[in-house]
């Protein structure tokens, strides 16, 4: 009877060590097991429905950005210029007037894109960290939702365009005109791009068929350059040194330069002051050129622009014109920096 139960003990002991790693096993499996989407993204994502990519990474935050630029790839040269076309419309749907605003999906999503610096329409939809500390993130695309937030920009896009470039002549021929072109040429730029990756979402898609690209605006815009005037006038200027640095940097940026009767006129003095210092064998002359780029027809500054320095040398004549020189130079080096960043500015400003 004793045996009987020693064994009856013995073999509960023995099916218990059995059951038992068998049971760890299966559940230390269990909280090991990856989701399906970490290895194929389309096993949770129907590919007929989405887009989708994984990334990995030590990170969350990096694993995120990762299954972004894995999605990104999908569309390959297609989205060239997505991000600088999403910091505009991030911009956009802050106005007021945007009609995008009103649409609340659109607006949400061109946010997010431009706070991702990815696509529109893009969001990461699952993170999973892995027991070794690694992280997975599955990026989507949502084709219908993205191929209709598209189609909403581009026609928004359009009809931006047509605003901008209905213009009368006087209009078309001044700098809101040059601006307005290059305003246009972005918006189509962006345009192309949204169009390509509406392809990739959606193989039928033939809007881009009609889009008229950047480069023709461009073209358009460096015509109207050519045909807007610029009168320059420098008070005190020596051997017209400054006024020639003036205009050749107009010229080179595309502007026609002359005329008495111009709408618009760069104004400018130059300043020589002697300059006194103890202790120095040297003659100092101050410079200083003040210029104002204005339209005449409504009296408005549309850039001022001002350097000073000094020069010196053992002759006062000499110093001055050294002092010349240097703000030739100067004109020459900056104007044309500075001219470059104002209409940068106002040509990617809110339409």
């Amino acid at each position: 009877m004793l045996k009987i139960k020693h064994f009856a003990v013995f073999a509960a002991v023995v099916v218990l060590a059995v059951l038992f790693p068998a049971y760890a096993g299966a559940s230390g499996k269990k909280e090991r097991a990856e989701p399906e989407w970490v290895t194929d993204p389309y096993r949770m994502y129907n590919r007929v429905v989405y887009l989708a990519a994984v990334g990995s990474a030590p990170s969350r935050d990096t694993a995120e950005k990762t299954a972004l630029i894995n999605l990104t790839s999908i569309f390959g040269q297609s989205i060239e210029g997505e991000s600088k076309a999403n910091y505009t419309y991030s911009q956009a749907v802050e106005a007021s007037s945007s009609s995008w605003s009103e649409k609340s999906d659109i607006a949400q999503a061109v946010k997010i894109s431009a706070a991702m610096d990815t696509l529109i329409g893009a969001e990461i939809k699952d993170v999973w960290k892995s027991p070794d500390g690694t992280w997975y993130a599955a990026a989507v695309m949502d084709k219908a939702k993205t191929n209709l937030i598209y189609s909403e920009l581009i026609q928004q896009n359009l009809g931006t365009i047509t605003k901008l470039t209905s213009l009368s002549t006087a209009e078309k021929e001044s700098f809101d005109g040059f601006i307005n072109y290059y305003q246009a040429a972005n918006l189509a730029d962006a345009n192309l791009v949204f169009s390509n990756v509406r392809t990739v979402i959606s193989s039928g898609s033939m809007m881009g068929e009609n889009l008229k690209p950047g480069n023709d605006y461009r073209l358009e815009a460096v015509r109207i350059a050519r045909n807007i005037p610029i009168a320059v006038s420098v008070e005190n200027d020596r051997q017209n040194r400054i006024k020639d640095a003036f205009s050749g940097v107009l010229t080179r940026a595309g502007f026609r330069t002359g005329g008495s009767d111009s709408r618009y006129v760069l104004r400018a003095r130059l300043s020589l002051d002697e300059a006194a210092y103890p202790n120095t064998p040297y003659k100092w002359i101050r410079y200083g050129v003040d210029a104002s780029l204005i339209d005449v027809s409504t009296g408005t500054v549309l850039f001022p622009y001002n350097i000073n320095g000094r020069e010196g040398h053992t002759s006062l004549s000499e110093a001055e014109a050294r002092a010349v020189r240097a703000a030739e130079d100067r004109i020459n080096e900056d104007y044309v920096n500075a001219l470059g960043m104002f209409l940068s500015r106002n040509i990617t400003r809110q339409p």
